[in-house]
């Protein structure tokens, strides 16, 4: 019997997963516990394994598209099953439908062709653009057709065309998604290959009348498409402006805009190298420690630790085993020693509650290829320097292989960021909610420093130094239990012996 396949559901706040890879093709034979698909979570990307021996019979989302947990995204059954009424009450669910009149068909295939369809301006635009894509040998293809004449387009798909102003009905894009139809991808595509330059003001508007962006000539600078271009007798017109150049731009770059091929520069000149889409997860950690500045007051409390014998000890430790520990093994073993003596820095904000964990779940800020995770080492205050390094190391390459599972990155009681190993001497860390403080440290530096002997004798001598810097949320910890925790962990990595009692 066929199974229906869903987005998995992989953490406790996710609401929705991108398909990053379909690991098969429709048709393709499947095995319990192969590979099958990858799915961007809000921090990395996680296999999903088969479950059972089958048949990858259907498929409803494309490589690029974002689907809400528990939704159907294909389905796995027995080569050769009929599995064409689950496929249709499927679209029923997922609502994906077929829009645009039935001229529109005629209008796609003449656009295929190279010519035209009377009709409105964005229509003969996209005519005119399918004949010059096919005249430089780029193939081009009208959007499958369905019963009736409609275009099969997913909602996301038309929700996304429609915040840019593209027209639907005139767009001659080759659907890639079910059955032909046109998914997110194709349209992103779309907007990637054309880049139709428009404040984000214009593309507002056009998206709350329906005006089709595409068709019209912009007034601004390299022919964008400003505010004034869709009001009044100019949105009515559509009548195309002679390109001008703001005088804010300099006339040598105004002269280069149309010389150079495939040069984009913003309304005030200035040239633009790429524009990124600021989304995934680099969005989710955007927000989330923009919320964790906003909602969290930050004191900041720094000391400057003298690594002398710290390094000593590290070096005697690793040449005693084959597993080589890092300072930052030693400074995680001392944060969670001095929780023992401070358990407030240890406990987080839950409504009207604060709540103070025995448990220490450390966490290790790594700069991953999708952004910055943070990987947990549970149960941290049961492990010694050695155990913690060994788990350190594990977790640390699962982040940069983007293999962590939600289990792994979530849960956390305390954040350690280390910018050590890029000579970075000073900084402070964004707290990783819904944590109450995080230690940032700073590369380690021979400095000139004051010794002053048992007989009050003073000297200077070069030892190797390092700033850390504590953050807390200053609803939970006060000055002075914060002052006192990471001098605590100073002492600690002073006298780095204890570290092992």
């Amino acid at each position: 019997m066929a199974e229906i396949i869903v987005m998995p559901k992989l953490g406790f706040n996710m609401s929705s997963g991108k398909l990053i890879q379909w690991y098969k093709k429709e048709g393709d034979p499947l095995k319990k516990g192969e590979p099958f698909f990858s799915v961007e979570t809000d921090k990395t990307a996680i296999d999903i394994e088969a479950n059972h021996d089958g048949v990858f019979l259907k498929k409803f989302i494309e490589e690029g598209d974002t689907a809400d947990v528990t939704l159907p995204i294909a389905i796995v059954g027995k080569e050769g099953e009929d599995v064409g009424s689950l496929v249709k009450e499927i679209r029923r669910q997922l609502n994906i439908t077929e829009v645009a009149e039935e001229s529109a068909a005629g209008a796609a295939a003449a656009s295929a062709a190279g010519g035209s369809v009377p009709g409105s301006q964005a229509t003969a635009a996209a005519a005119v653009t399918a004949g010059e894509e096919a005249a430089s040998g780029q193939a081009v293809r009208a959007p499958e057709v369905g019963d009736g004449g409609r275009i099969k387009i997913t909602p996301r798909a038309k929700r996304i065309a429609q915040e840019n102003g593209l027209d639907v009905n005139a767009l001659t894009i080759a659907g890639t998604g079910y059955e032909g139809g046109i998914c997110e991808k194709d349209i992103l595509d779309y907007l990637e290959v054309h880049r139709i330059k428009a404040t984000p003001v214009a593309r507002k508007i056009a998206g709350e009348q329906g005006i089709a962006l595409d068709g019209i000539q912009g007034s601004g600078a390299d022919g964008r498409i400003m505010k004034r271009d869709l009001v009044g007798e100019a949105a009515s017109a559509a009548a195309p402006a002679a390109p001008t150049v703001p005088a804010a731009a300099p006339a040598e770059k105004a002269a280069g805009t149309a010389g150079q091929a495939g040069a984009q520069y913003t309304a005030d000149g200035k040239e633009i190298l790429e524009t990124v889409p600021y989304g995934g997860v680099r969005k989710i950690i955007g927000e989330r420690l923009s919320e964790s500045k906003l909602t969290s007051p930050h004191v900041y409390f720094t000391q400057k630790v003298n690594l002398e014998k710290l390094l000593d000890l590290r070096k005697q430790v690793n040449e005693a085993q084959d597993k080589k520990t890092s300072v930052t093994d030693f400074i995680a073993r001392a944060c969670v020693v001095a929780i023992k003596k401070y358990p407030e820095v240890n406990e987080s904000l839950a409504g009207d509650k604060i709540i103070r964990y025995k448990t220490v779940n450390l966490g290790l800020a790594v700069a991953a290829p999708n952004g910055l995770i943070v990987p947990v080492i549970r149960d941290a205050e049961k492990k010694s320097v050695v155990e913690i390094s060994k788990e350190a190391s594990f977790l640390i390459d699962k982040a940069r292989a983007g293999k962590l599972t939600p289990a792994e990155y979530s849960g956390g009681t305390f954040t350690i960021s280390n910018l050590g190993m890029f000579g970075i001497e000073n900084f402070t860390a964004i707290i990783n909610p819904p944590e109450a403080a995080i230690l940032a440290v700073s590369a380690s530096k021979d400095e000139a420093v004051v010794i002053t002997g048992a007989d009050g004798s003073k000297s200077i001598e070069i030892k190797p130094m390092m700033n850390i810097t504590l953050s807390v949320d200053h609803r939970l910890l006060d000055g002075l239990l914060a002052a006192q925790y990471v001098t605590e962990v100073k002492r600690l990595l002073e006298n780095p012996i204890e570290l092992f009692l």
